[in-house]
């Protein structure tokens, strides 16, 4: 498993911090199938009648991802994690976006849990992995947009810079075509169950198992505490 590290920034001031981590090799990237249409809308259901007369704000795992954001200074109803992002789409009757099946059964899971999470290219990750927040005047091309500004927010570094955040991942560790490694990186709040996020792990681990003719996965939860 890639290793992941906190910046001493990050801990002063956040404190504590869990990763729910799935590597899965061998995937093979195709458009998702009738099996996630089917899962997808099962899942908007039970959203919509969980969430009946109710703010998303008020589930306690978007909560504590929110209490996330703001440890480092970081406004989540200005720059929505991407968990409650997707959440808040179907809710609104606006789906999600086909992209394909990596990534798609990724956003379900993310949606399901409200764990925002990183879809990443292995191939295009150099060197070890670190959670920090950005640095003044830093910025990343994302996969939607170039010049994503990082000044204040909680981005993933490797050797070559800045590739993804909870929002927004990067454009040049993205899932492509070519991917074969995955490494799915999901940021948990230190109050969150790992029993939830083990359950949230081994439902993306079920998904991928599809995605290829012999997919091997394997996950972990990673803690850091001050």
């Amino acid at each position: 498993m890639k290793k992941i590290n906190t910046s001493p920034r990050f801990m002063e001031k956040a404190g504590e911090v869990k990763f729910g981590l799935l590597h899965s090799c061998g995937v093979s990237v195709q458009d998702s199938g009738e099996d996630f249409e089917r899962e997808l809308e099962a899942l908007t259901g039970s959203l919509k009648s969980t969430f009946a007369g109710k703010a998303l704000s008020e589930n306690p795992v978007i909560g504590r991802v929110r209490r996330l954001y703001r440890s480092v200074g970081w406004e989540p109803t200005k720059y929505r994690p991407s968990s409650e992002a997707l959440a808040r789409r179907l809710l609104q009757g606006k789906g999600l976006y086909r992209i394909n099946n990596v990534v798609d059964w990724g956003n379900l899971v993310s949606a399901r849990y409200h764990i925002p999470m990183g879809l990443y290219d292995l191939d295009k990750v150099k060197g070890d992995i670190m959670l920090d927040i950005g640095g003044e005047g830093e910025t990343y091309d994302g996969i939607s947009r170039e010049g994503i500004r990082a000044t204040g927010k909680l981005i993933l570094r490797d050797d070559l810079g800045i590739f993804g955040n909870p929002t927004a991942d990067s454009k040049r560790t993205s899932i492509s075509a070519d991917t074969r490694d995955v490494l799915a990186v999901f940021f948990c709040p230190a109050g969150v169950d790992e029993g939830y996020i083990t359950a949230m792990l081994e439902e993306l681990r079920d998904a991928y198992a599809a995605c290829g003719d012999n997919v091997q996965s394997s996950i972990e939860i990673v803690r850091y505490k001050k």
